[in-house]
């Protein structure tokens, strides 16, 4: 089987730099793990940042005056960016070099960052906040589709596992950092020290190798039968040209969006992919903006005390999630079709089952916080699985756009889903050491059982699996 890209076409300059790249340890290829931990530092630097509010949101609603509902709208305010400058994002991440996009954007981002500590009203943190979440949107998509063209689809699960556990560990660290030097030197502090590292890793990205795009789509698979399935679909397929690293847009970039928008819904698994998705990360971002303030309110905690449980609970709950969501998804993936799908919609229903039940009046550290941990670990389990079917069923040519759009939804349920648990608690009051404070342990359990919706449209997506498979690859034998 030939890889796409190969034959009588001349190689694009980032395919010869990258055929001279040295070689590297067997299981990694041929680039070896340096951009995998390179892009996961970005997804962590970036996650950090978005953890600092929540942890400090109590000391930033004492000295500003904010209420439950105002904390949710700059959570809100953060992902609407990102819902906003998605569809862009995508146009540009498959048309642009990827590595120097990120490091643009990253060293943007660590400007901004270090910003909001001057903030001194509502409409300046608001205005902070939603230029803070275009960057996101950026280097998310950007990231995920350099990892499916660095590394073969036989170890992308524990790639996407390296790659997606960062943002949730920073997540974590965020929340922690903001609790800890918020209760001790100020808030403020507290974004001015994740500004710095986020500039100088810019350098770093900026002279990554940028891989060509489809590199590892024409990659035989094991299965022989999947073999003559993409062996059918291909003699379908107009033979085009290669796909490089920067292809040169034939229409206006508002055509192309479109088209490419069009393109990425009318695949059936991938319209399941992003429902389940976004769900999945709208519950997480809705835990991580809360968690603080939950226990604070209904376990009796400190702001420091909160911000080291929440950020602990998230922190080792996620990591052990997702590494051991990517390595079943490697390990499963030659034994049933969809395996991916299969995983995630199963760790999906589990983990917000266990939420819900943890949201209830049960006892807080001998019930409630150890099935959060577990809660957190299966629902962040999903993600890796996720984003391997994602890279599996959308053509190499339109990875950016899917991982944009996946982004897209996320923004938007996780922008509903923040401050709607906000305004739920605020209309349900509960006294608190003598101040009246929104019912948080209500709002989020009526929020939770969406995760379940999710997964159903997950596992109901899996049954087309096979065609929209065996039609991606075959586009890239076609190349």
């Amino acid at each position: 089987m030939k890889i796409a890209g190969s034959g009588a076409a001349a190689p694009t300059e980032a395919a010869t730099v990258a055929d001279a790249a040295p070689a590297a340890p067997r299981n990694w290829g041929k680039y070896g793990k340096r951009p995998l931990v390179i892009l996961a530092l970005v997804g962590l630097v970036d996650a950090i940042d978005r953890g600092i509010l929540p942890g400090a949101a109590s000391k930033i609603q004492d000295q500003l005056h904010f209420s439950d509902t105002k904390i949710g709208v700059l959570i809100a305010a953060f992902i609407v960016a990102s819902f906003v400058a998605t569809p862009i994002a995508g146009y540009i991440v498959d048309r642009r070099r990827r590595t120097h996009i990120i490091a643009v954007v990253l060293g943007v981002w660590g400007i901004l960052a270090a910003l909001t500590a001057a903030v001194q009203n509502f409409a300046e943190f608001l205005g902070v906040r939603a230029l803070l979440g275009g960057s996101d949107a950026v280097n998310g998509p950007s990231a995920q589709s350099l990892i499916a063209d660095y590394y073969p689809p036989a170890i992308r699960g524990r790639a996407y596992a390296i790659r997606q556990v960062t943002p949730v560990l920073g997540t974590a660290l965020g929340t922690g950092l903001g609790g800890v030097v918020a209760g001790t030197i100020g808030w403020r502090w507290a974004f001015v020290i994740v500004g710095i590292p986020g500039s100088l890793l810019a350098l770093v990205v900026w002279r990554l190798v940028e891989p060509r795009r489809g590199e590892h789509d024409g990659d035989p698979l094991p299965d022989a039968t999947a073999e003559t399935a993409i062996s059918e679909a291909a003699a379908n397929l107009p033979v085009r040209p290669p796909a490089g690293p920067d292809p040169v847009p034939e229409v206006s970039a508002g055509a192309a969006i479109r088209a490419d928008l069009r393109a990425v819904i009318a695949i059936p698994t991938l319209r399941a992919l992003l429902i389940g998705t976004g769900v999945t990360t709208g519950a997480l971002t809705a835990l991580g903006a809360w968690a603080p303030a939950f226990y604070e309110r209904h376990a009796g905690l400190t702001t420091a005390q909160s911000g080291a449980v929440s950020g602990g609970l998230i922190l080792f709950g996620a990591i052990a999630g997702t590494i051991a969501g990517g390595v079943i998804a490697d390990r499963l993936r030659t034994r049933y079709e969809g395996a991916p799908m299969l995983l995630a919609g199963i760790a999906q229903f589990i983990g917000g089952t266990l939420l819900f039940i943890s949201f209830l009046p049960v006892p807080t550290w001998s019930v409630r916080v150890p099935l959060q941990f577990v809660g957190v670990l299966f629902i962040v389990g999903a993600i890796p699985a996720l984003a391997v079917m994602t890279s599996e069923v959308a053509p190499a040519r339109l990875r950016g756009t899917a991982f944009a759009i996946t982004t897209w939804l996320g923004a938007l349920l996780g922008a509903v889903t923040a401050p709607l648990v906000g305004a739920l608690a605020d209309a349900w009051p509960i006294t608190v050491h003598g101040k009246e404070k929104g019912n948080l342990a209500l709002a989020f359990a009526i929020v939770t059982p969406f995760v379940l919706v999710g997964s159903a449209v997950v596992l109901n997506g899996r049954r087309h699996v096979s065609a929209d498979t065996a039609r991606a690859r075959a586009e890239a034998t076609t190349g």
